[in-house]
C-alpha cells in the first residue's frame, strides 16, 4: 500500500499556531496514525516551541534599567577619601567564610543542575510523549486506556500509546507480543489502531479482536464487529469479519482462514493453550512466549508432528508433560532448555 506524503513543515507550524486549513487539519491527522507521522509531528512540534517560547524577555527595558542605575552610582573617584587608621597589633585570621564559597557554588550547581535536567528531558522524549506497558513471562493483565477500551495484554508483550491526548488526537496503539482489545464506540466515529512491528496496522471502530505480533509476523482474530487491515505489501486494505483469521507472514504473505470455534483461540487469558492440527515447532515457540524456555527439536519429522487439543496449564512442566505423554516423547531437561525426542 503507498504511503502518502508527509505534510509540510509550513503545514505543521500552522497547525501548532492554530492557524492550519480544514484540509491540513485532516492531513496531519491523517499522518499521525503512521510512525513517520508521529515522528515529524513531535520533531516539529519541538522546533516550534523553541522558536515560539512562552516567556519573551524585554532586553531593550532591561538595559534601561541597568544604564539609569549605573548613572545614578557615584564613580569611585567622587566617594569619601578613605582615611588611614592606626596600625593594630596582628591577629589571626579568622577562620575562612567556607558557608560563603558554598553560596557561590550553589550558583553554578543549580546551572549545572538544569542542564542535566534538560539534557535528561531530550533523552527521553520517548517517555514524555509515550505511555509502554509491558509484561513478563506468565504475566497476564487487563488494561483500560483513556478512551475507555479495554486491552488484556498477554504474557512476554509490550503496548505503547499516546501519554497525553490519546482518544481526542488519535488512537493508535503499538503491539509487540499478544492482546485482546474490546474497543469502544466514541461518538466522532473516530478510528482505533493497532500497529505491529512489522507494518502491519489493523483499524476498527467498536469490536473484539486479537492481535499476535512475534518475530516479525502478525496474526489477527476477529470475534466481533468488522476490522480493517493495511498491509506494507498488499496493495489494498484486507476487511475482516467474525471469524477471520489472517496471518501476515515475515515476508509479507497474507493468508486468511474462517474459524468455527474462535473463542477457543483465546483462552490464553485464563492460561488454557489451544491447539488444532498444530506443529510441534509452533507449540515450543508458544511455550516460549508464554513461560520464557526455550525447547529444542532436533528431529525435523517431529517438529512437523501436529497437535489437536486444549490444555490446562499454569506452569511450562505441566503442559510438557501432558503433550510427552500423549505423543509418547523423551524430554531431555538442562537448566535453560528442554530437548525432544521421539
Amino acid at each position: 500500500m503507498n504511503e502518502q506524503p508527509l505534510p509540510t513543515k509550513a503545514a505543521f507550524f500552522a497547525y501548532f499556531a492554530h492557524h492550519a486549513t480544514p484540509l491540513e487539519r485532516q492531513l496531519i491527522e491523517n499522518c499521525l496514525h503512521t510512525v513517520q507521522g508521529t515522528k515529524a509531528y513531535f520533531f516539529y512540534l519541538d522546533e516550534w516551541e523553541r522558536q515560539h517560547p512562552q516567556f519573551h524577555p524585554d532586553l531593550d527595558s532591561a538595559h534601561d534599567r541597568y544604564e539609569q542605575y549605573r548613572l545614578a552610582t557615584p564613580p569611585l573617584t567622587s566617594r569619601q577619601p578613605i582615611v588611614s587608621e592606626p596600625a593594630q597589633p596582628v591577629q589571626e585570621p579568622p577562620p575562612y567564610p567556607w558557608h560563603r564559597l558554598g553560596r557561590l557554588s550553589g550558583g553554578w550547581s543549580a546551572v549545572a543542575a538544569s542542564v542535566l535536567l534538560l539534557l535528561s528531558l531530550w533523552l527521553s522524549a520517548d517517555w514524555w510523549y509515550y505511555k509502554t506497558l509491558t509484561n513478563d513471562y506468565q504475566q497476564i493483565r487487563t488494561v483500560t486506556l483513556p478512551d475507555g477500551s479495554a486491552v488484556v495484554l498477554g504474557a512476554h508483550s509490550s503496548l505503547r500509546y499516546a501519554r497525553y491526548g490519546f482518544g481526542v488526537g488519535t488512537r493508535r496503539v503499538l503491539l509487540t507480543g499478544e492482546a485482546q482489545f474490546k474497543v469502544t464506540h466514541p461518538p466522532d466515529s473516530k478510528l482505533f489502531s493497532v500497529q505491529t512491528p512489522n507494518g502491519t496496522q489493523v483499524e476498527v471502530l467498536g469490536t473484539v479482536f486479537v492481535v499476535n505480533s512475534r518475530r516479525n509476523k502478525t496474526r489477527v482474530m476477529l470475534q466481533t464487529g468488522r476490522v480493517r487491515m493495511n498491509i506494507p505489501k498488499v496493495a489494498q486494505p484486507v476487511l475482516l469479519v467474525p471469524g477471520d483469521v489472517v496471518t501476515v507472514s515475515a515476508q509479507g504473505h497474507l493468508q486468511k482462514q474462517r474459524q468455527t470455534s474462535l473463542p477457543a483461540q483465546v483462552t490464553w487469558q485464563n492460561h488454557q493453550f489451544f491447539f488444532q492440527d498444530t506443529p510441534l515447532a509452533e507449540v515450543a515457540n508458544q511455550l516460549h512466549d508464554t513461560f520464557g524456555i526455550t525447547i529444542i527439536i532436533p528431529q525435523t519429522e517431529l517438529m512437523n508432528r501436529t497437535v489437536t487439543g486444549t490444555f490446562q496449564a499454569d506452569k511450562a512442566d505441566d503442559l510438557l508433560e501432558a503433550l510427552t505423554r500423549m505423543m509418547q516423547l523423551r524430554v531431555e531437561k538442562s537448566k535453560t532448555t528442554y530437548k525432544l525426542y521421539q
